[in-house]
């Protein structure tokens, strides 16, 4: 039965800025898409326009978001998808590593909050050059 579920990306987190100077910030801009069983898609970019200049520096490279990505109806399954790139005019630009999960059963199993270190070793949220935070509720 399908629930109301809301998806909230809290934060992200350069850890290499794929920028050759370790004090220069590189040019990001970031998609999500979820995607439910339904067939519902929705698709932000971030920002809205332009890019965000991150360091990789710790405490100048994380970005505090709280941004609502989706809120809709999912059933037994939901997919959330991001991508990153680091825009460079003179080199060309450069794509993160790409953040795919995807939730199966009931919406119930999936509320709470998903970042690095809540899942181990291998946490899917901690990638090669960024990390993110989100969180699933029933709303």
């Amino acid at each position: 039965m399908p629930a109301p579920v809301r998806v909230t990306l809290k934060w992200i987190q350069i850890t290499d800025n794929l920028e050759p100077g370790r004090d220069k910030e590189g040019e990001f801009v970031f998609r999500i898409r979820v995607e439910t069983d339904g067939g519902e898609i929705v698709e932000t970019r971030l920002p809205e326009e332009g890019s965000w200049f991150i360091s990789q520096k710790p405490g100048k490279n994380r970005v505090k978001l709280d941004e609502v990505v989706f809120e809709g109806e999912a059933g037994s399954r939901l997919v959330v998808e991001l991508t990153g790139e680091e825009q460079d005019r003179l080199t060309g630009s450069d794509s993160l590593e790409t953040y795919r999960r995807e939730f199966a059963g009931e919406p119930s199993s999936w509320v709470g909050l998903h970042g690095p270190g809540d899942e181990g070793d291998e946490d899917p949220e901690n990638l090669s050059n960024w990390r993110i935070g989100y969180e699933i509720e029933l709303i």
